[in-house]
C-alpha cells in the first residue's frame, strides 16, 4: 500500500493511497547479448505553457523559496511550495488542504537562505506545514511533479530511469494530473531496449497506457533482430501474456470472414425474352 500522508498541527492525518505491484520484473532479452535499442514513436509530451505574468511571478516565489506555506517531504528531501498553487492544479490537493486548514493566521511571507532552490530546505528551515508523500520512493518524482505544477518546463527531460517514471505515474494518478501522465508516457518510450521492454510494457499495463503499449509492440515487431532476441530467451515463457501479444502483432489484423455458401446450389436463372423477339408471327 502506497499512501500520501498530510501531517498538520492539531488535525488528524489524511491518508489517500493506491495498491501497486512491488515485484521487480527480471530483465529479459539480453541472454548474454548486447541489448538492442528500439525506435519507438510514442506520444508527444504536451506543448509548452503560455505563461501569464502571474504564473511567472509564482515560479519566482517557488524558486526562491519565498512565501511558502507547505513543505512536501519525500524520501528524506523537502520541497517548499504554495498551498494555493497545489490546490489550483490538483482536485486531490484541494480536497485535502481545504478540508484540513486550521483556523489560524497564515505563515508570514518570508524566504529562507537554505530554500533558495526547491528541494534543498530542511523541514526545520522551510516555512509552513509538512505534507509527507510516501507514494513515491524517489524524491525526483516529487520534484518533477512540482516542476509540472509550476510550469517550469523541466518536464521535457530527455529520459529517466523506469523507477522514477513509475513514481511520477503514481503521483500523477493519485493527484489527478493527466498532463503529468502524458509527460511520463513520453519518458517511458525513450531509450527503450530489449533489456527492459518487458518492464516498460508492464508499467503500461498497470497504468492503463494501452496506446503506448501498442507502440512498444509495434517497435519490437518492426525490429526482427530484437524480436528474435526476445523470443529466444527462455525467460519469455514465464510471460504468456507477452507471447500472446507478440503473436497477435505478428499475425496482424484478422481479415473479415467470407459469407458461407448456401447448402443447396441455386438453379440457373432464365433470361427474359425481349419484346418483339422470337419466332412468333407479327401483326398484320
Amino acid at each position: 500500500l502506497a499512501s500520501a500522508v498530510a501531517v498538520l498541527p492539531g488535525v488528524r492525518a489524511c491518508v489517500c493511497g493506491m495498491t501497486m505491484s512491488v515485484n521487480r520484473i527480471p530483465k529479459i532479452g539480453a541472454n548474454g547479448e548486447q541489448p538492442i535499442k528500439l525506435a519507438i514513436r510514442g506520444p508527444a509530451p504536451p506543448r509548452g505553457f503560455q505563461s501569464s505574468a502571474l504564473a511567472v511571478e509564482l515560479r519566482e516565489l517557488y524558486l526562491s523559496g519565498s512565501c511558502c506555506d507547505v513543505v512536501l517531504i519525500c524520501a528524506g528531501r523537502s520541497f517548499p511550495a504554495h498551498r494555493t498553487v497545489l490546490v489550483a492544479r490538483s482536485p486531490v490537493f484541494r480536497a485535502e488542504f481545504v478540508a484540513s486548514v486550521p483556523n489560524s493566521s497564515s505563515p508570514s511571507c518570508r524566504g529562507s537562505p537554505a530554500a533558495a532552490s526547491p528541494g534543498r530546505a530542511s523541514p526545520a528551515e522551510a516555512p509552513g506545514r509538512e505534507f509527507r508523500i510516501s507514494a513515491a520512493s524517489n524524491h525526483e518524482a516529487v520534484q518533477l511533479l512540482l516542476d509540472f505544477v509550476y510550469e517550469l518546463g523541466n518536464t521535457h527531460t530527455p529520459s529517466l530511469p523506469n523507477e522514477i517514471v513509475k513514481d511520477v505515474l503514481r503521483l500523477a494518478d493519485m493527484y489527478k494530473l493527466p498532463g503529468l501522465t502524458q509527460h511520463a508516457a513520453a519518458w517511458l518510450c525513450k531509450d527503450a531496449t530489449t533489456d527492459d521492454i518487458l518492464e516498460r510494457m508492464s508499467v503500461c499495463r498497470d497504468f492503463g497506457l494501452d496506446t503506448l503499449r501498442s507502440k512498444l509492440l509495434e517497435a519490437l515487431h518492426a525490429n526482427k533482430t530484437a524480436l528474435k532476441q526476445i523470443v529466444t530467451d527462455p525467460k519469455v515463457l514465464q510471460y504468456p501474456e507477452l507471447m500472446q501479444s507478440l503473436l497477435k502483432q505478428v499475425a496482424g489484423p484478422q481479415p473479415e470472414s467470407d459469407p458461407e455458401p448456401d447448402d443447396e446450389p441455386k438453379a440457373p436463372s432464365k433470361k427474359k425474352a425481349k419484346k418483339g423477339s422470337g419466332t412468333g408471327r407479327g401483326k398484320k
